[in-house]
C-alpha cells in the first residue's frame, strides 16, 4: 500500500494536522461536506468548527467558481491524479475574499478505501493584493500581444484567456470579445476542434515544461487540413503564472521539410562508406609514422580528429532521420542508472582535464532502458557543460528520485548560460543559439535534439534551467523499473 495519511491511523493523521498549524487544514467526505477543521482554518477563514462542520465546502468558494463547477473539478482531479492545485480567491465567514494557495488530496482509510478529501491552504494575499496581481497580469498580457504579429493567445494558470493577438483571432476566425475571459479548453474543444491539444498541454503544464513545441493537425474551415506547430512559453512566475501559445502554420513547408529529410538520410548513407575508408587509412598513417617529424605527426592527428568529427556528425544525422521516420531501434535492459552515470563521468574525465566533474548526490535507482543510448545522453550533457563553461573549472552532477516513479539526472555548469529569447531553440534540430554562434564554440545543434528524443522514446523527459552569465542545469528523467 502506498504511504499516505489515513483517518484510520489517528496518531499519524493528528501529527500531520498539528505540523501544519500555520495552514488551513480541513477534511471533507466524498461529497465535499466538511468533517474536520483545524485551528489554522479557524484563524484564516474565521469559521469556528461548530459553524462549519457538516456544511458543504462550496461555501468557501466565490459564486463565480461555484457557477463554473470549480469545487467538483478540483476533487475530481485530486482523485484522478493524487492531488489538485488550488490557487484562487476564497471567501471568509464575513464574505471578504482572499487569495488562497493550496492543495487537495484524496483521503483513504486503512483498507485503502476512498472516504473523502484533505485540503491544505495558506492565505498568500488579501483581496487588494490579489486584484493588483490581476491588473498586473492583464497589463503584461497586453504588452505581449502588442509586440507580436504571430497568432498568439495568453493564458493564466486556470487556462483562462487573458488576451490574444489580432492574427490569432483572424487565423482561427474567432471573435476576440467572445473568447477573452473564457476557458481555453472550451474554445479548443468547440470552436477549434482541437481536442488533442488538451492532453498535450496538460502533460507539459504538469511537468512544468514550457520549452517543447508539438505538432497538431487542424481542419481550417476555409483552407482545409493544416499542420500546426504549437509553441508554449512561460511568461511570468507566481503569483501571476502566465504562459502563451504561439501557433505556426507549417503546411506550406511540410513537403520541403520532408524532401530535405530524405536528402539528409540518403547523403549521410552515401558519405558514410568513404569516410570509414579515410578513417582506416588515417589510423594506418598514425601507426606507421611514429618516428616521423613532429609537424607530420601533428598533421596526421588533426586529420584523424576531423574524420572522427565528421563520422560522429553523420551518425547523428542518420539517427535524426531514423527518429523522424520512427525507425530508431532501442535495446532496453535492466541496469543501475547511478553506476552508468559514474562510468560516464569517469570515462569523460580521463580525456577532459580542464574541469573537475563532481557527483554531489546519488540515489540507488534501477531503470529499464537502452544502456548505450542513455550513456550517450549523459556524455552529451557532460560535453556541453564543459564546452559552454570555458572560464569555469567545475561541473556538478546529481542523481535523485524525482518522485516515486522516476529518477532524475542533473548536470550543472557555471558558464555562459542561455539568453531567455534563445531558450525555445535548445531542443530543436540544428538549434544553435545566436549567442553560441557568435562565441565561435563548435557544434552542430544536433546533440540536445537527439538526447531529448532518445529520453522521450524511453518514457522520460528532458529539460533545463538557465540564467545568462551564470550557467545552466540540464536534466533528464527516466521511469523507475
Amino acid at each position: 500500500m502506498s504511504q499516505r495519511p489515513t483517518q484510520g491511523d489517528p496518531e499519524r493523521y493528528e501529527s500531520i494536522i498539528r505540523s501544519l498549524k500555520d495552514y488551513a487544514v480541513f477534511t471533507t467526505d466524498k461529497e465535499g461536506v466538511i468533517t474536520t477543521w483545524n485551528t489554522g482554518a479557524q484563524r484564516i477563514l474565521l469559521y469556528h468548527p461548530t459553524d462549519i462542520i457538516g456544511r458543504s465546502g462550496d461555501i468557501l468558494y466565490t459564486p463565480e467558481d461555484i457557477a463554473a463547477h470549480v469545487p467538483m473539478r478540483e476533487i475530481s482531479t485530486a482523485l484522478a491524479d493524487g492531488k489538485a492545485v488550488n490557487e484562487r480567491f476564497h471567501v471568509k465567514k464575513d464574505r471578504s475574499r482572499f487569495w488562497g494557495s493550496g492543495l487537495v488530496f484524496p483521503l483513504f482509510n486503512q483498507e485503502d478505501e476512498h472516504i473523502g478529501f484533505t485540503k491544505i491552504m495558506q492565505n498568500t494575499s488579501d483581496e487588494d493584493q490579489a486584484e493588483a496581481n490581476l491588473r498586473e497580469e492583464r497589463a503584461m498580457a497586453e504588452t505581449l500581444v502588442s509586440a507580436y504579429h504571430e497568432p498568439i493567445v495568453v493564458l493564466n494558470a486556470d487556462m483562462i484567456v487573458i488576451n490574444t493577438t489580432a492574427s490569432f483571432v483572424q487565423y482561427f476566425g474567432l471573435d476576440k470579445p467572445g473568447i477573452v475571459g473564457k476557458n481555453f479548453y472550451e474554445i479548443a474543444d468547440s470552436s477549434l476542434k482541437m481536442a488533442k491539444l488538451r492532453g498535450l498541454l496538460d502533460k507539459q503544464i504538469k511537468n512544468n515544461d514550457f520549452h517543447a513545441s508539438f505538432d497538431l493537425t487542424y481542419e481550417h474551415p476555409q483552407k482545409g487540413a493544416r499542420n500546426i506547430l504549437v509553441k508554449p512559453r512561460r511568461i511570468y512566475q507566481r503569483p501571476n503564472v502566465l504562459f502563451s501559445l504561439e501557433f505556426e502554420d507549417l503546411t506550406e513547408n511540410k513537403a520541403q521539410i520532408e524532401e530535405r529529410d530524405v536528402f539528409i538520410s540518403v547523403a549521410s548513407h552515401e558519405i558514410r562508406t568513404p569516410i570509414s575508408v579515410i578513417k582506416a587509412y588515417g589510423q594506418i598513417l598514425d601507426r606507421e609514422l611514429k618516428e616521423a617529424k613532429p609537424i607530420v605527426k601533428k598533421a596526421v592527428q588533426k586529420i584523424n580528429e576531423q574524420i572522427n568529427y565528421v563520422s560522429a556528425l553523420i551518425t547523428s544525422l542518420l539517427d535524426t532521420s531514423k527518429i523522424k521516420s520512427g525507425k530508431l531501434t532501442l535495446d532496453p535492459e535492466v541496469f543501475e542508472l547511478c553506476s552508468l552515470v559514474k562510468e560516464q563521468v569517469e570515462s569523460y574525465g580521463v580525456t577532459e582535464s580542464s574541469h573537475q566533474i563532481k557527483i554531489t548526490e546519488e540515489a540507488d535507482c534501477i531503470v529499464f532502458a537502452d544502456k548505450v543510448r542513455t550513456g550517450s545522453v549523459i556524455t552529451n550533457l557532460l560535453s556541453n557543460a564543459v564546452k559552454y563553461s570555458p572560464d569555469a573549472r567545475e561541473v556538478v552532477v546529481t542523481i535523485n528520485n524525482d518522485d516515486a516513479h522516476s529518477v532524475k539526472v542533473s548536470i550543472q555548469d557555471f558558464g555562459l548560460g542561455i539568453p531567455e529569447q534563445d531558450q525555445q531553440k535548445i531542443f530543436k534540430r540544428f538549434g544553435r543559439t545566436e549567442s553560441v554562434q557568435k562565441s565561435k564554440i563548435p557544434g552542430t545543434g544536433l546533440g540536445l535534439h537527439l538526447s531529448a528524443e532518445i529520453v522521450k522514446l524511453q518514457g522520460g523527459t528532458m529539460g533545463f534551467t538557465s540564467e545568462e552569465g551564470k550557467g545552466s542545469t540540464f536534466y533528464f528523467t527516466l521511469p523507475l523499473y
